[in-house]
């Protein structure tokens, strides 16, 4: 027979086992209350017997038997709900002062039975034979110690039945909750395969462990969104934007096909074919580069370094490029800037901003890279004296394929910047543009590493 949903899910086993556990320790301490309990009523009966018996004696001793008879008597009279009992014996057995007790024993637990014969009544006697044959007794009812031995057995039990009841009705709880937790998960999970992924598991404010795996989750959910929206924006950047150098190429071709009469006019137009073809490649590569860096897949290549000793490097590479357009490249640094990030792309990023710099300004143009510190940041600037970008246009040179209107008879495909915001992301850096009136600052800002 197959067991319900709610009771075959970890919370209720778990439940069931703590239930267990705690069933187990319960009736082990049980038993040593128990025990203890009973021990120490025991010997605090005996001590009490004890003490009164010794008193009796030192009576008898000082003043002798009559007078121990008066005490016995006066003793048995006199005493309470919770007294003790006394009996002064003869040689034979007969009672000379208190009351009758069995002499069978020297100490312990003796039954008195009633007037029909049987055990009502049981007593902790001390028996002492005195020097002429006579035989003090003292007792005390001791039933009272059952009632609380029993009492102690009802209150274990009651409260073991309690906890078990407790224990099953709290796991079946809990197992309710965990179910519509674990449904929520489901749900969210089917909508994902069904293709909605804009689809999350509810969190809620509580942050217990479901609401810290249901953040995880949905934050594994965002990067395969941004994943599945960046090979969307790919398809769409090459079936859109590649269209136009693809069927230049074509154009090329057939041109070259109908109006190539001679051997190097045959050359020519392969010539202008392959160039045309490396351009497609070299987008299709930086096309697939930003896709990989926006998918956070590079993460893991994270590591400290200097951001200024990376800036200098490519400075200095670069430095003699600017110099044949005619341009002064300067670097200005004082001390590292520690950071966490990717070598590698971190010098693309620096090296595309100081190619966008050298290739957007004129000859005479004054290009500088920076690197400073800004509280807690790291703070890298390559900026120039060129014509600028209109403030209009301004906020789109980092997306795909723009290019602004000065900048379209130049060579390049548009997609120089974007990569340089795609690996600034990555490194949760910012980015900002500031007019230099003339010309145009490009600063990104890292945390800093202490």
């Amino acid at each position: 027979m197959t067991l319900p949903r709610i009771v075959r899910t970890a919370s209720f086993r778990f439940a069931v086992i703590v239930a267990a556990f705690i069933l187990v320790s319960g009736l082990a301490l049980g038993l040593i209350v128990y025990r203890s309990v009973s021990a120490a009523l025991e010997q605090q009966v005996a001590d009490q017997v004890d003490r009164e018996m010794e008193r009796l004696l030192a009576e008898y001793r000082s003043n002798g038997i009559e007078h121990l008879t008066l005490q016995v008597n006066r003793r048995q009279n006199a005493r309470g709900r919770e007294a003790l009992d006394y009996s002064l014996q003869g040689v034979r057995g007969v009672v000379i002062a208190g009351t009758r007790l069995p002499t069978g024993t020297t100490s312990g637990r003796i039954s008195v039975p009633d007037a029909d014969g049987m055990a009502a009544t049981t007593l902790f006697v001390r028996t002492q034979q005195l020097p002429f044959g006579e035989t003090l007794i003292v007792g005390t009812d001791v039933g009272w110690i059952a009632n609380v031995q029993e009492k102690i057995l009802t209150a274990f039990a009651s409260a073991m039945g309690f906890i078990i009841a407790f224990s099953l009705i709290g796991g079946l709880w809990l197992s309710s909750r965990f179910l519509l937790r674990l449904d929520a998960m489901t749900r969210t999970a089917t909508s994902i395969i069904g293709g909605d992924f804009s689809s999350r598991i509810p969190v809620s404010a509580a942050g217990d462990d479901f609401d810290q795996l249901g953040g995880a989750f949905n934050t594994m959910l965002d990067r395969l969104a941004m994943t599945m929206e960046s090979l969307r924006q790919v398809s769409n950047d090459i079936a859109h934007d590649l269209r136009t150098p693809l069927t230049r190429l074509r154009q090329t071709l057939d041109e070259a096909s109908r109006t190539a009469t001679s051997h190097q006019s045959v050359q020519l137009a392969f010539q202008s074919a392959g160039e045309q073809v490396d351009d497609i490649l070299a987008t299709f590569s930086a096309l697939l580069r930003i896709a990989q860096i926006e998918s956070g897949t590079r993460r893991h290549g994270f590591a400290v370094l200097d951001l200024a000793a990376l800036a200098r490097a490519v400075s200095d590479d670069f430095r003699s490029v600017a110099e044949d357009k005619g341009q002064v490249l300067s670097f200005f640094c004082d001390h590292p800037q520690m950071i966490d990030g990717d070598r590698e792309l971190l010098t693309q990023l620096i090296v595309n901003l100081v190619e966008n710099a050298i290739r957007h300004t004129p000859q005479g143009s004054q290009i500088d890279v920076r690197v400073a510190g800004a509280d807690r940041d790291a703070v890298l600037t390559v900026s120039d004296n060129g014509p600028g970008v209109p403030e209009a246009e301004r906020s789109r040179i980092f997306d795909r394929f723009y290019r602004t209107e000065a900048s379209r008879t130049t060579s390049g495909n548009g997609l120089g910047l974007c990569l340089v915001a795609a690996i600034a992301d990555l490194h949760d850096a910012t980015i900002a543009t500031e007019d230099r009136a003339p010309g145009l600052a490009i600063s990104v800002r890292f945390a800093r590493k202490t």
